[in-house]
């Protein structure tokens, strides 16, 4: 059975989620949450009573993260060893053990960075990226969105995802449907009212449109950032693959890989780009989890960027990053769902 649970570096009650789908909605937090049903079925304006702490809302790359959802590898090896590397992109055959390891370093850092971590624990045979628990969708002020995934393996993540959110006391606020497809790699928030969606063979034109359509009323404008080709459908090229935001002015780039629209467009907005090299790029350099302005995770093995972001005041956490990152192609952004940053 699929289980949460808690570690936390204080000691703060949180209710464990509810099962009211009609509303999305945990019933712990009815008298917490003002619930308003619109015209259309799929829109619910959900927001905070006066004087209410918030327990979800992450509109933003670099804020302070407070809380965090992840999914720690569970998988039957037996099972694994089946499977189609072609299908799945990986590099091998993942090892359980050492991804588990990798995992528990990961959110060892988060703990003792004040994150409350909260763990989804339920096997993933048949879903093995459901470990990169980003890509399931965004949690903005009103809940979460589930997204429908690009990568047809990982198209039942969509319900597996919605039993996390729901485990973890987020309401759901929307889920995408097909034809739409958008994966939360692709999405990158410059701030609570403006996201950058990357226009990707994971994140087609119909899951764009479909955010704009939603996000647009609660006053959030979609910017579109092209995503190349790289190495075709098959591989993994999110816009998160090739951009980091350490701070609302600072970014980790690989500037080959960048639309010229997209580096005007942030160079216009103040933000200075630090780029990386060709094989930094190969050693996930800038796939790199803020965990509040200029303090972030990054995978080991990175000198010189660690040395330039330590230069320009950043604090850098780092994780051995092996086969959850270079094998099964995941880096910290990636294993990381924020549920709730102060903004």
């Amino acid at each position: 059975m699929p289980g949460l649970c808690i570690h936390s570096p204080v000691d703060d009650s949180f209710p464990a989620g509810g099962t009211g789908l009609a509303i999305r909605r945990c019933p712990e937090e009815k008298e917490a949450w003002a619930v308003t049903t619109g015209a259309a079925s799929s829109r619910r304006v959900i927001g905070p009573t006066e004087g209410v702490q918030r327990k979800w809302g992450a509109q933003s790359a670099v804020a302070p993260l407070r809380r965090a959802l992840l999914c720690p590898p569970r998988w039957s090896e037996a099972t694994m060893a089946g499977i189609d590397l072609g299908v799945w992109g990986y590099a091998s055959l993942p090892r359980l053990g050492e991804a588990q390891a990798e995992f528990e370093a990961l959110a060892e850092v988060l703990v003792r960075a004040g994150v409350e971590v909260l763990r989804h624990e339920e096997a993933q045979d048949g879903i093995y990226d459901a470990v990169f628990a980003c890509d399931w969708g965004l949690v903005v002020n009103d809940g979460g969105i589930v997204l429908n995934p690009g990568k047809p393996a990982r198209r039942p993540e969509a319900d597996f995802a919605e039993r996390a959110f729901l485990g973890a006391g987020v309401p759901i606020y929307h889920r995408m449907t097909a034809p739409a497809t958008a994966e939360g790699g692709d999405l990158l928030w410059l701030g609570p009212d403006l996201l950058l969606v990357g226009r990707s063979y994971r994140t087609n034109a119909a899951g764009l449109d479909e955010l704009q359509a939603l996000l647009a009323p609660r006053g959030i404008s979609v910017a579109q950032a092209p995503v190349p080709h790289w190495e075709g459908q098959g591989s993994v090229m999110h816009l998160l693959s090739i951009i980091s935001l350490v701070d609302s002015d600072l970014a980790v780039v690989y500037l080959p890989l960048l639309a010229v629209e997209t580096v005007e467009f942030l160079r216009e907005r103040g933000v200075e780009l630090l780029p990386v090299t060709g094989e930094e790029f190969g050693n996930l350099a800038c796939n790199i989890l803020a965990l509040g302005p200029r303090h972030c995770l990054a995978v080991a093995g990175n000198p010189r960027v660690r040395r330039e972001l330590e230069r320009r005041g950043a604090t850098v956490e780092e994780f051995p990053d092996r086969q959850l990152g270079l094998n099964m192609g995941g880096g910290p952004t990636c294993l990381v769902q924020a549920v709730l940053r102060d903004y």
